[in-house]
């Protein structure tokens, strides 16, 4: 079998044909009985499947301020529809069994606490526009922030390059010019980017990691130094595992390796990779991506495992595997009632390692079930694109229920690991949108132990949804997220976010809620986010920097603002471990 890559050759500069070389045990074969099991059973996949040979880099140096810009969407121009999540049913589905879910557990808890706690963050550092809409539906914001600059990222794919310390533009280009010329497919980009800093990469300099896929491969453009104004970049092109699309691939950077889920079938599954980070950052030669295949939800069309992303000074402990999740409503995914657990739904997670030098020694285990209070997660159904109303005549918008919400944070502390992320549910049985955010804990000095539940809470205050949310931690615990509302009595598509410090009662986010920009009008298309942007300055580990969309026209816009508590540089390392042990 053999897939076909363009690739470019370190040696002789021509195109060359990759390979599909495998590398698996029997353990692995039986990752093809996963499919459509929502019970599986813990198991090791032992041995990596391997695609294509070595990547080779291209090296890029260009200026910037010279490269085309796309021109900008006006009204009356066409919108564009970009790659639609893949939502085939696959082989054996079947739907969800009828549902009587009442009120969310815990959004009573979430409510009485909202605002009882301080003023939070009511003044923003800045609140600026960010790329603007280009007719594009959804535009996919997100962003991450570095040593000096801000970069956001839309489908299109423009990049802008914000100073992030007030927000002023830098300047601006679009993803796929790094690469003409490279005799690679990564000029002709797709959708679904993802912007991220390795903040660990050059003993702690950094470099900026972009990443977009083409219709049958993953590119990577990697920064040569942690300042992406200069317009030096590697550039990787890797082949797909199911030689189309990556759908929605989401990744993480873990010590060792770049890993990521995508919503592609692979093996009765669904694919994970893991990439040659080491290599990649040095611009060498890449070690071929190495995938594993995990198990399918029965329900979902659309499904991955989102990779947990190291924040932080301080990696994760020396060998420690990384971490993809996912969500799981038990009565929604089985077929067969008597395995329910009525009291529960869960946090579903598989460890990663890898060795590039030899793939039969890469491992994929899980899943481990994790319990968390019961959640709703059917929004007009299991597979439906369309459940968020607007005010007006606006079409009902898409809250992309099936998913974790990008990041998966993963921070590690003096005696503790934690990862945090979120996800939509409906709050009152009749398909109010609300925000489940959770909390995961493990000792950093306990190698047979898995992740534990800390704390977990829904956010929902009145009759407005809220959704496609981003959440992340500072150094000393406190907690941001922004999202989403939307209503059809008033409340057009617009940006709000809370947050709690890090000694505010479990589960709850009582630091209030605050709006950083109303919508005026409702969105012209029924796609939103698809994706959302929480991320902490990796200097000062104290600013939270937010990028989403919102709709001051009937075409959406992206905004990016930036925050911070003002505890997070005055309180003593003590009282930061004291708060966290005091929670469960």
């Amino acid at each position: 079998m053999t897939r076909l890559l363009s690739t470019q050759d370190h040696a002789d500069g021509w195109l060359r044909r990759a390979t599909l070389a495998t590398a698996f045990s029997s353990a692995f074969l039986a990752s093809a009985a996963f499919a459509q099991s929502p019970n599986v059973e813990y198991q090791v996949q032992k041995g990596a499947q391997v695609w294509s040979d070595k990547v080779y880099p291209v090296k890029v140096s260009l200026d910037l301020d010279r490269l085309p810009q796309p021109p900008r969407w006006q009204p009356g121009d066409p919108i564009i529809e970009y790659a639609i999540r893949d939502n085939s049913l696959p082989p054996g589905w079947q739907p969800a069994k009828p549902r009587h879910f009442g009120e969310d557990p815990l959004v009573r808890l979430g409510q009485e606490a909202s605002g009882a706690s301080g003023a939070g963050i009511e003044t923003l550092q800045f609140n600026v526009q960010g790329n603007p809409g280009n007719g594009g539906q959804p535009p996919d914001t997100n962003g991450d922030v570095g040593r000096e600059y801000y970069l956001q990222a839309i489908n299109g794919t423009r990049i802008i390059v914000l100073d992030k310390e007030d927000g002023s533009e830098v300047t601006s280009f679009t993803l796929g010019s790094l690469a003409v010329g490279t005799q690679t497919g990564c000029n002709i980009l797709r959708s679904d980017p993802v912007v991220y800093f390795d903040q660990l990469a050059a003993a702690g300099e950094g470099r900026w990691v972009l990443a977009e896929f083409t219709t049958t491969s993953q590119c990577f453009f990697i920064s040569q130094t942690a300042d992406p104004t200069t317009g030096d970049w590697y550039v990787y092109e890797f082949p797909s595992a199911s030689g189309g699309i990556p759908d929605y691939i989401k990744f993480g950077v873990w010590p060792g390796f770049y890993y990521a889920g995508a919503n592609e079938n692979f093996n009765g599954g669904h694919s994970n990779y893991a990439f040659d980070r080491e290599n990649m950052l040095q611009g060498l030669p890449a070690e071929p991506a190495q995938i594993f295949a995990s198990p399918e939800l029965n329900g979902y069309a659309f499904q991955l495992l989102l990779p947990a992303d190291v924040d932080g000074n301080t990696p994760p402990p020396d060998g420690a595997p990384g971490v993809l999740l996912r969500k799981r409503d038990d009565e929604a995914h089985t077929n067969d009632g008597a395995q329910d657990d009525p009291d529960n739904d869960f946090l579903d997670y598989w460890e990663m390692s890898i060795d590039f030098a030899d793939p039969n020694n890469s491992t994929f285990a899980g899943p481990t079930s994790i319990p968390i209070s019961e959640f709703e997660a059917e929004l007009c159904g299991l597979r439906n694109f369309n459940c968020v109303p607007q005010t007006g005549n606006g079409p009902i918008l898409d809250s992309v229920s099936e998913t974790l919400m990008w990041r998966v944070q993963y921070r590690r502390f003096e005696d503790r690991q934690l990862m945090l992320s979120s996800f939509v549910v409906d709050v009152d049985g009749n398909d109010l949108h609300g925000i489940r955010w959770f909390v995961l804990e493990r000792p950093v000095d306990d190698t047979t132990g898995g992740w534990t539940l800390q704390q977990e809470g829904t956010h929902s205050l009145d009759d407005t949804h809220r959704w496609m949310s981003s959440l992340a931690m500072d150094q000393r615990g406190n907690i941001v997220m922004g999202y989403s509302v939307s209503d059809g009595n008033g409340t057009f598509p617009g940006i709000r976010y809370a947050g709690r410090q890090f000694d505010d009662p479990p589960g709850t986010l009582p630091q209030g809620e605050f709006t950083a920009m109303d919508g005026s009008a409702a969105n012209n298309g029924f796609r939103w986010g698809d994706y959302a942007s929480m991320n902490v300055d990796p200097l000062d580990d104290c600013t939270f920097y937010f990028t989403t969309m919102y709709n001051p026209t009937s075409n959406w816009d992206t905004r990016v603002i930036a925050m911070e508590f003002d505890n997070c540089e005055t309180l003593p390392e003590t009282v930061l471990q004291d708060g966290f042990e005091a929670q469960p």
